[in-house]
């Protein structure tokens, strides 16, 4: 009974002096924050002095991160986000891995809004090891591939290594050696080519504690005590704590008491220090084996009892279904974002849908009038074209008209000149026959000649109006067509030429002279473009 109450008063008295030794940082704190005058200044302040603390004195940092998550403003995502993170970092060496879960949890979703992958990556490592401690190693496993995944994607090797590591102590909990030693070579490959040799000395501890697994207790604990100096000076106070463990279990299996129970001591102080159950709990859990094995029950109960208490502390179905709720929790946050996401694209793909749509209708409208305004405008010119042609067509049928005119009015003229000639020949035979003289007769037989020649001529012309109606059907306007530079006389000359008269033939028509008609057909060749071998009246045939 007095044992009891020796050490309720001893509980009491611990209690009493954190409380006060807790509400005199407290103070200190709010004095160092009456300095400072800035926001940024002051988070900066909670945050390093946390940070500074979480290796030496967690009471001390939680309060450090508490007053920082009271400070930080809901608009400052970042220094939020990293006082989750931190905040669950604390719980994680106390123990407390429900509240460690929730903060992770809660720091890598505003990780992910910010779309630091960075970051996201590294709860997922976190949140990993904390499953691993609750032995829920399946689970572990899967979030460090995420980790892994992630790490890839960003090419950050420092934290592949370090997921590489944490692989390797899931495998090897659940005891799949070659996986484990698989992923630790993995890690040990990155960790040695960037020279890391705090990373390096971690995998080779857990490497030890992997041949511990294999009952290669010798082996394990070569390693562990080669590398214990290493870790006093280059570690945490946390891992040298978890080191002092290793060694003393490997030497509680090598039986080897009285040195296990040294180290689990130095093991067991630190664990203490950092409020850390789950050290707490091995400890106990060997020092009950080690005094049951040295036959001193009484201790081996105690410690039995203690091990049962933090295991329970750690372990209790009512922190489970915390875990479990939790996780669910998590889980429908996840499934609601993504289901938001789909929801935001499938009404982004719906707007782009009617966008595109609406522009199609209006590109389509815009192209329908163009082609409609273009369609008028053709019709309108091609209206005007053939107005200016029908106009030409009656201007030229009138000066054909004319023409046809001038050239009844020539050949009648020109029959009435062939009546007389005739007349006249007939009036000279006549005078002929008549003369006794050889010499009017000569005269007159020459006369009489170029008489004959003109009849010829004459009867030429007389059917000449036949033969110019029968070569102009379209002639005509080939020639407008073909040669549009030509002029009426020129189309004219190219008619006569085309019934093939002589120049002489074509000079008497147009009552010009025979250079006048040379001029002329000068012209028309060099504007028709006549090849010099050709002849002119060949060529306007064949047109």
């Amino acid at each position: 009974m007095i044992k009891k109450y020796v050490i309720f008063v001893f509980l009491f008295c611990v209690i009493l002096i954190n409380a006060q030794k807790n509400d005199s940082i407290y103070v200190k704190i709010k004095e160092d924050l009456d300095t400072i005058n800035t926001y940024d200044s002051k988070l900066s302040y909670l945050i390093t002095k946390g940070d500074y603390y979480l290796e030496k004195d967690l009471d001390r940092s939680i309060l450090y991160f508490k007053e920082a998550q009271n400070l930080v403003l809901d608009t400052d995502s970042v220094q939020q986000a990293k006082i989750l993170r931190f905040l669950g970092s604390v719980a994680y060496r106390k123990g407390d891995y429900t509240e460690s879960l929730m903060y992770y949890m809660d720091a890598k979703k505003v990780y992910r809004s910010l779309k630091d992958t960075l970051s996201v990556a590294d709860l997922f490592l976190r949140e990993g090891r904390v499953y691993k401690y609750l032995n829920e190693n399946k689970r572990a496993i899967e979030n460090y591939r995420k980790s892994i995944s992630l790490a890839i994607s960003i090419k950050d090797s420092t934290l592949l290594g370090r997921c590489y590591t944490s692989m390797g102590g899931s495998f090897r909990r659940i005891r799949k050696i070659d996986s484990s030693l698989h992923y630790y070579n993995k890690a040990l490959q990155i960790f040695r080519k960037t020279k890391n040799e705090l990373r390096l000395s971690n995998v080779n501890n857990d490497m030890a504690i992997l041949y511990a697994f294999q009952n290669r207790y010798d082996k394990s604990l070569q390693v562990h005590l080669n590398n214990i100096d290493f870790i006093k000076k280059n570690h945490s106070k946390r891992n040298v704590g978890i080191t002092y463990f290793n060694i003393g279990y490997s030497y509680f299996k090598l039986k080897k008491d009285k040195k296990s129970l040294a180290y689990l001591d130095s093991s067991e102080v630190i664990a203490k220090e950092e409020g850390f159950k789950y050290r707490l709990s091995k400890v106990a859990d060997i020092k009950s084996k080690i005094y049951y094995r040295i036959k001193e029950y009484d201790k081996a109960y105690a410690f039995q009892v203690l091990y049962k208490k933090y295991s329970d502390s750690i372990f209790n179905l009512k922190k489970q279904k915390q875990i479990k709720e939790l996780e669910l929790k998590r889980e429908f946050e996840v499934k609601k974002r993504d289901l938001e996401i789909l929801a935001n694209k499938k009404e982004l793909e719906l707007r782009s849908y009617v966008l595109t749509t609406i522009l199609i209708l209006f590109f389509t409208i815009i192209i329908g009038l163009l082609l409609w305004r273009d369609y008028k405008a053709r019709a309108k010119r091609i209206k005007d074209k053939f107005e200016k042609e029908k106009l030409k067509k009656e201007v030229l049928a009138q000066k054909i008209k004319v023409s046809e005119s001038e050239l009844k009015g020539l050949i009648a003229d020109n029959t009435m000149r062939l009546e007389f000639i005739k007349h006249l020949s007939s009036q000279i035979k006549e005078d002929k026959n008549e003369s006794n003289s050889d010499e009017v007769k000569h005269y007159a037989n020459g006369l009489l000649l170029k008489l004959q020649n003109q009849i010829g001529t004459e009867n030429k012309l007389t059917s000449l109006q036949d033969k110019i109606n029968e070569v102009n059907q379209g002639f005509d306007k080939i020639i407008i067509d073909k040669f549009p530079e030509l002029t009426k006389t020129e189309r004219e000359v190219c008619t006569f030429l085309r019934l093939n008269l002589s120049i002489k033939e074509i000079a008497s028509i147009r009552n010009s002279s025979i250079d006048s008609i040379k001029s002329l057909r000068y012209r028309i060749r060099k504007k028709m473009k006549v090849p010099k071998n050709q002849e002119l009246e060949h060529f306007i045939q064949s047109l």
